[in-house]
């Protein structure tokens, strides 16, 4: 079972046996310390802004003052999620990435690959991989071309004398599968249980280990708390562990949550987020005359918040913080433009200014008739007051671009459609949303109506539009990804070079610029 608690103990006893060449001294222990981190987000800002990263430091370099024979690992996740992450990414892209630096400072063994660190786009994280001192593994992100791994190799090798432990990294394809379009031309993800059943049986055939330790970026289904269409498939672990069947460890990520528990003789563990945990497994190792015996593996769950920021660290990215709190409190406009939201019901059921502010900055892009944006994140809450770098970060906190693209008005209906199916009302109010709120999208360029009393997928009315007749229209990449069940025949012309919050951004510093809203639709 899932042990969501302090620590496994002594979980786990079993041989294994392996040939070598040359006499093995009987008796002789060796004991190897696994720590592992997990979903970090580039929360590398102190102060109110989180700063375990530097606390993670002071742990990682207390255990290697106890045990030469430490592996740091993280799952994956560091390069994405955070207003920090964004200022790096898509403000100052020419920067070195502080969460780069400070990983290469702590010497981190291997890093996993999730599907947000594609958030910014191809080029962003090759740089980033480039310019890391460890390597970044996943066996089954591949080249399209040749199918070969696309981050050099799938896996590492650590060696302590003559104990081997290999390394291996999986991502989830579910995760994966839509995530930035720009990876599409030259990167392809492959069904995680096929490439893990062809590599790890590659790797104890040919580098025949001692210990295997997979990173997976996925979760575990006995622990998901989510049904979301976008995961379908992305929690995997279980099957992993069931069908394979030769991991001695599998560190999981993505859910958030701190995890140690054992499934199919192999340790599972996952290091929520953003490094206010960390898991740390010791694992003691018997030598006898042919074979290594693994006489049991200790865990703890380590809470950072009781040891302090390592200094040396903090002075690794001094300037690098005082950069991103600077453009992040830098203000944009004072003007107050009636742009809070209170609740879902304010965007979806009526014109709202905060919706009519997207379309405005899409249209800064591509001035085409129709335009469709979407709720940027669940629980939206708009802008109001003196409007900052930040504020615009939270509410508009994904990389999203705009794209230029024709449709047909059958599309457009479908996609509607689905939004509204997805809700229902009771005496005119909104009652129930079983749907992420951020597949909500508000369309201008024609009139339209939503009629709640008809059955779900019967409830669009457009005025002005033949399903029939193709339409050039400006959307959001966001859009046209998670829609693509609707989008098989369209046709992308354009991927615009800056993203929805940096268009926004443009048009609130604008003096002459107000919002004006357009009565374009209705739900009754």
């Amino acid at each position: 079972d899932c042990l969501l608690s302090r620590g496994l103990g002594d979980v786990y006893k079993r041989q294994k046996f392996k040939e070598r060449s040359g006499s093995m001294e009987k008796n002789e222990n060796k004991i190897v310390d696994v720590i592992a981190t997990s979903d970090m987000h580039s929360h590398f800002l102190n102060g109110d802004y989180g700063s375990n990263i530097y606390r993670a430091g002071t742990y990682v370099n207390e255990a290697r003052k106890n045990n030469e024979n430490v592996i740091l690992l993280d799952s994956g996740g560091s390069l994405a999620g955070s207003l920090a992450a964004f200022y790096y990414a898509v403000v100052a892209p020419y920067k070195r990435h502080p969460m780069i630096k400070l990983m290469n400072a702590m010497q981190y063994d291997a890093s996993g690959i999730s599907p947000n660190e594609f958030k910014f786009g191809l080029s962003f994280l090759t740089r980033s991989v480039a310019l890391s001192r460890f390597p970044w593994l996943s066996a089954n992100i591949e080249y399209t071309v040749t199918r070969e791994p696309y981050f050099s190799t799938p896996y590492t090798i650590k060696m302590y004398s003559d104990l081997k432990i290999a390394i291996v990294g999986l991502t989830s394809d579910g995760l994966m599968k839509n995530e930035y379009a720009e990876m599409e031309e030259d990167v392809c993800i492959e069904k995680t249980l096929v490439s893990a059943k062809r590599w790890i049986r590659y790797i104890h055939e040919v580098e025949e280990p001692d210990f295997l330790i997979v990173i997976y970026h996925g979760g575990l289904n006995k622990i998901s708390s989510t049904n979301k269409r976008n995961e379908k498939n992305a929690n995997e672990a279980e099957k992993i562990m069931e069908e394979l069947g030769v991991i001695d460890v599998i560190i999981t990520a993505h859910q958030h949550q701190t995890v140690v528990g054992k499934d199919h003789e192999t340790i599972y563990v996952q290091a929520g987020q953003n490094a206010e945990e960390l898991v740390h497994l010791s694992i003691k190792f018997k030598k006898r005359t042919t074979s290594y015996e693994i006489e049991h593996i200790d865990s703890k769950v380590i809470d950072l918040n009781d040891y302090h920021e390592d200094e040396q660290l903090l002075k690794e990215t001094y300037y690098d913080r005082k950069a991103v709190k600077h453009w992040a409190n830098s203000v944009v406009s004072n003007k107050n433009n009636g742009l809070t939201v209170q609740c879902i019901e304010d965007i979806i059921c009526k014109p709202h200014p905060f919706t009519q502010l997207l379309h405005d900055a899409i249209r800064l892009a591509y001035n085409y008739d129709i335009s469709c944006v979407h709720i940027p994140k669940n629980g939206e809450e708009g802008l109001k007051g003196t409007i900052r770098n930040r504020d615009i970060y939270d509410a508009y906190p994904h990389p999203d671009k705009p794209i230029d693209i024709t449709v047909k008005g059958k599309n457009i209906k479908d996609i509607l459609e689905y939004s509204y199916a997805h809700i229902d009302f009771n005496k005119r109010q909104l009652s129930m949303t079983m749907i992420d709120e951020t597949l909500f999208t508000v369309w201008q360029g024609f009139d339209y109506c939503i009629d709640m009393s008809q059955s779900p997928f019967n409830r669009v009315k457009l005025n002005g539009l033949n399903e029939e007749d193709s339409y050039r229209i400006t959307m959001t990449d966001y859009c046209y990804r998670n829609y693509k069940m609707y989008l098989q025949e369209a046709i992308v012309h354009d991927t615009y070079s800056e993203t929805m919050g940096g268009l926004i951004r443009k048009n609130l510093k604008c003096d002459t610029y107000s919002v004006k809203l357009n009565h374009n639709f209705k739900v009754y």
